[in-house]
């Protein structure tokens, strides 16, 4: 009996301590955009002209608990502007978080903003990176000073009648070898399977590693950013056994003062969406069903290698540690010229674990 009321007395003070290590928290996002593409002067022979404009709002809220544990559930609202009546979209997010140093361990459905890692175009298109807000699956990230190491899975799609079984891996990385040269890569592992209503498989894989030389520190410039890098492919129709394997070359130089900046992207080589006008079983073209990239990585319209360059001419601004602004004027040639261009407008706030106040 002495051994019981022991026993019951240790757990009671355990439970105890650990209320006192468990503190109420919240987070709240908010995301507003206008990306206004214009393509007509080439026809739209690679990408469509269109607007996007819109917002999303994000609350979270949750606990942390222990050392570094937290667990926190929300949603994220979209709303179209210039959309009255219509109801905005809504998707549910929940997840366990670890964060110990410089690991972090993200499970459930989280936020894309976890994610630390530098992807481009060749990985996300501009719109897919807006639309898709949450990451359904699992995050490992490691961010120290000198380097920034990350791999997240993504399930896209549960096995349906018309809902394809869909997964994806990303992963970038860079780690600083001397105050100005990093070793880098980003890239994205997609596996694109079947459902009910149409058979087949399609690999989706590109990896960029690059070296990036940053000399800012040694000149009076907010950035002075030299890359070169290699643009490898494995596309794969499983049910065609058709394999392409693109591999390209590309360099990028980014330039920054007072806030702002000229960023050039060179590409060539061939086509990073090899399958885009391609049909599935069905008779379905993949598009952007299968590619989340920007589809101007199709290079040219015939399948020929070619060149890509991308000119971003740009403002950004942190007003704050939370609120970010910044303005993009972007126009993309080919080896036949103007491919067209593109505006952009990002405002973002990011609040992450602030803590209910307690009355004392």
């Amino acid at each position: 009996m002495k051994r019981l009321t022991l026993t019951i007395a240790a757990l009671v003070l355990g439970f105890g301590a650990m209320a006192q290590n468990v503190c109420p928290e919240w987070d709240v996002r908010f995301n507003s955009a206008i990306i206004n593409d214009e393509f007509d002067i080439s026809k739209c022979i690679l990408a469509p002209s269109g607007t996007l404009a819109a917002l999303q709002l994000s609350p979270y809220a949750g606990i942390g608990f222990g050392d570094g544990h937290r667990v926190k559930a929300g949603f994220t609202v979209t709303k179209d502007f210039g959309t009255p009546g219509m109801k905005p979209e809504l998707e549910w997010a929940a997840w366990y978080q670890y964060t110990k140093g410089a690991f972090t361990l993200a499970a459930g459905v989280f936020p894309f903003s976890l994610t630390g890692g530098r992807y481009t175009t060749l990985i996300y298109s501009d719109a897919a990176r807006f639309n898709d807000a949450h990451c359904d699956g699992l995050l490992l990230r490691w961010q120290h000073e000198r380097s920034n190491y990350e791999i997240a899975l993504d399930w896209c799609g549960k096995y349906g009648e018309t809902r394809r079984e869909e997964f994806c891996l990303i992963s970038a990385g860079a780690g600083w070898v001397t105050p100005w040269l990093a070793l880098c890569w980003e890239g994205s592992f997609h596996h694109y399977a079947s459902c009910a209503a149409v058979q087949g498989v399609v690999d989706d894989h590109v990896l960029h590693p690059f070296i990036e030389f940053e000399f800012s520190s040694v000149l009076p410039l907010q950035r002075l950013e030299v890359s070169l890098g290699a643009v490898a492919g494995y596309h794969m129709d499983r049910l065609k056994e058709d394999l392409r394997t693109p591999l390209g070359a590309d360099a990028v130089v980014d330039i920054r003062k007072w806030n702002f900046g000229v960023k050039n992207e060179f590409y060539y080589g061939p086509s990073q969406t090899p399958f885009y006008h391609e049909q599935d079983a069905a008779g379905n073209e993949y598009g952007n069903s299968l590619y989340f990239r920007s589809p101007l990585w199709q290079i040219r319209q015939d399948g020929q290698i070619g060149m890509y360059d991308r000119l971003d001419a740009y403002w950004t601004k942190a007003l704050n540690d939370y609120v970010k602004l910044g303005f993009h004027a972007v126009f993309h040639f080919d080896h036949l010229g103007l491919l067209g261009s593109q505006q952009l407008f990002q405002a973002t706030v990011n609040l992450d674990h602030q803590r209910f106040s307690r009355n004392r």
